[in-house]
């Protein structure tokens, strides 16, 4: 069955490239295949030749520093209550835990029970204009919370910054950029560049098996709005300036949108991770509108690692994430996840089923994505959002709540969290 559904997959995905890259008229012909690659080829001697112009005092500069700030705080609780214990959930080069204090469900903003400030976010900027087209851009994120965890190195740098508790300070991004509109160079540390289904909008995270930074190159073209493609290369996963790291990954992903209701998303990576010679994931997004006010995202995720010992991993999941439009201030949200693991021939099921809601109160807008290197924050300059949610997890073959000694639990919280 899962060699079929492997097949299936890699049908869907080389029909998707197989289709025409954009419409006729919407194809950008400075930006051909060929035409790309001489500007990468041409790129150094201009920029070479290109003074940095020094920003002025002129508020309408266009190249100076430009900072978002984003405050995320909120309060999460369980039925067993916060008991001693940690066990540890993920992979490695990954920052995920699954309990913490025994009870706590996965990922970003629930690192524990009561009261937190998960994430205080700077998100700086600064772009200067080359010759033509041509820009380069320098990226600096900063933050300080219960989720910094997430965005340390794994090693070095940052790594266990200010750390007091459960409260820490990571440097979340730190690149250097150089490109056009079309198309982008990054180099440094970056946000991982899948989003998966929901993220965002939920309060809490969902079985992503995913990291939160990457350390390397990225590179990314947009022919024009209905595709683009990422290739890359990553030191590994949450490494930043490690050059010790044994770890190398190539990323290849792209984008397309099928038609005006369905986009079709595909991100994998490939290489060795620490002591895993053989590592292989991939990330398969399917966005549907269903209609004016519903859309549904159907993500699969896939993960090999793979080192001729006893303690190879497999993984995968699928994500089914529904949201609906209320109102122009109140969307509700419903997300039933199934993961299933595979550790030194023991086989992990892991179930959940989120139901949330997302109010702006002061503002017409919606949430964004998961911040990405392509984006430093979620939401708008100056919108407000609360974000109620109750949870069921339930794991078979293991038990992960109050000690280890349940293998179920109800879970709840509010966000709030403001952008300026």
């Amino acid at each position: 069955m899962k060699k079929s559904f492997s097949k299936l997959l890699a049908l869907i995905v080389s029909a998707v490239l197989a289709l025409p890259v954009c419409a006729q008229e919407n194809i950008d012909s400075s930006f051909s295949a060929q035409a790309l690659a001489q500007a990468a080829m041409n790129a150094p001697e201009a920029v070479a030749d290109v003074e940095l112009p020094e920003p002025e005092e002129d508020e309408e500069d266009e190249n100076k520093w430009n900072w978002e700030f984003n405050v995320q705080s909120g309060f999460w609780a369980n039925q067993w209550g916060a008991t001693g214990g940690i066990q540890e959930y993920g992979v490695p080069g990954g920052w995920d835990y699954f309990g913490e204090g025994g009870n706590t469900a996965a990922g970003l903003n629930i690192d524990n029970t009561g009261f937190h400030l998960y994430e205080f976010y700077a998100a700086g900027s600064r772009e200067y204009k080359l010759d033509g087209d041509w820009k380069f851009l320098v990226q600096s994120d900063f933050m300080y919370g219960t989720n910094a965890q997430f965005y340390q190195s794994g090693n070095r740098f940052d790594y266990m910054a200010l750390s007091k508790g459960q409260y820490g300070f990571a440097i979340a991004q730190l690149y250097a950029g150089l490109g056009t509109d079309k198309f982008n160079v990054i180099v440094g540390k970056f946000g991982c560049p899948i989003d998966n289904p929901g993220d965002g909008f939920f309060f809490s995270d969902s079985y992503n098996p995913w990291p939160d930074t990457h350390m390397g190159v990225l590179a990314t073209w947009e022919p024009c709005e209905a595709v683009n493609f990422t290739l890359g290369w990553t030191q590994g996963w949450n490494e930043a300036f490690d050059g010790d790291s044994d770890s190398s990954l190539v990323w290849f992903g792209m984008s397309k949108q099928l038609t005006q209701a369905i986009r079709l998303s595909y991100m994998m990576c490939a290489g060795n991770m620490e002591t895993y010679e053989n590592t292989y994931s991939h990330c398969l997004v399917l966005e549907t509108k269903l209609s004016d006010k519903l859309t549904y995202y159907l993500g699969y995720d896939f993960m090999s690692m793979v080192n001729g010992s006893d303690d190879n991993l497999k993984l995968w999941g699928l994500n089914n994430s529904f949201i609906y439009e209320i109102n122009e201030k109140v969307q509700a949200g419903l997300r039933i996840e199934y993961q299933e693991e595979l550790v030194a021939d023991e086989v992990v099921g892991r179930f959940e089923v989120t139901l949330g809601y997302s109010i702006t109160p002061f503002k017409d807008c919606k949430p964004r994505h998961k911040r990405s290197c392509l984006s430093a924050c979620r939401l708008a300059s100056g919108e407000l959002v609360i974000r109620p949610e109750i949870r069921y997890d339930n794991w078979s073959g293991a038990n992960g709540f109050n000690d280890q000694t349940k293998p179920y639990q109800f879970s709840g919280g509010v966000g709030v969290e403001y952008s300026f």
